[in-house]
C-alpha cells in the first residue's frame, strides 16, 4: 500500500503543479486525491463507502482561499503523505492508514457548512476503528 500511496501523491502533486489551473478543476483535483486515497486505505469498506460518500457530498468546488495559499496547503500534506508512505516499513499496523487520513487536506472550510459535523463524525468513527484494530480491541458501536 505504501507503493501505492506514493504513486497518488507522485500523480497529485505533478497535477496540481501545472502552471494553469482553472479554480473548480483545482478544488475537483483535490477532491479526487481525497476519495483516491481513501479508496486505497485498509478500512472496512461500509465505513470507508460512506465516509467517501459525506467527503463529496460535503465538498465546496470553490476556491475557499487565494489559489496561491490553497495550492501551497495541498502540496504540504502531500509532502505528508509521502512522509507515510517511505517509513511505511516502520509504521506497524494500522499506523500508515492513520498517518495518510491526517495528511488529507480536509478543512471545515473545504465542506459545506451543514455537512461539517458529518464528515468530522465519519472521520472519528474511522479513526476510532483503525485505533482499536491497531490496539487489538474490537470496534464496539
Amino acid at each position: 500500500m505504501a507503493n501505492t500511496l506514493m504513486g497518488i501523491a507522485d500523480y497529485y502533486e505533478t497535477l496540481l503543479t501545472r502552471p494553469v489551473m482553472v479554480c473548480s478543476e483545482f478544488r475537483s483535483h483535490v477532491l479526487g486525491m481525497i476519495i483516491e486515497t481513501l479508496s486505497v486505505l485498509s478500512i472496512k469498506e461500509d465505513l470507508k463507502g460512506e465516509l467517501i460518500r459525506s467527503v463529496t457530498s460535503a465538498w465546496k468546488m470553490d476556491m475557499v482561499g487565494d489559489e496561491i495559499t490553497e495550492r501551497d496547503l495541498v502540496l504540504e500534506k502531500l509532502k505528508d503523505l509521502k512522509s507515510a508512505a517511505v517509513v511505511a516499513d516502520d509504521l506497524s499496523g494500522d499506523l500508515l492508514e492513520i498517518h495518510a487520513l491526517l495528511s488529507l487536506p480536509i478543512r471545515r472550510e473545504d465542506l459545506e457548512e451543514e455537512q461539517v459535523a458529518n464528515v468530522y463524525d465519519t472521520m472519528n468513527r474511522v479513526m476510532n476503528y483503525l485505533s482499536s484494530r491497531s490496539a487489538g480491541e474490537p470496534l464496539t458501536a
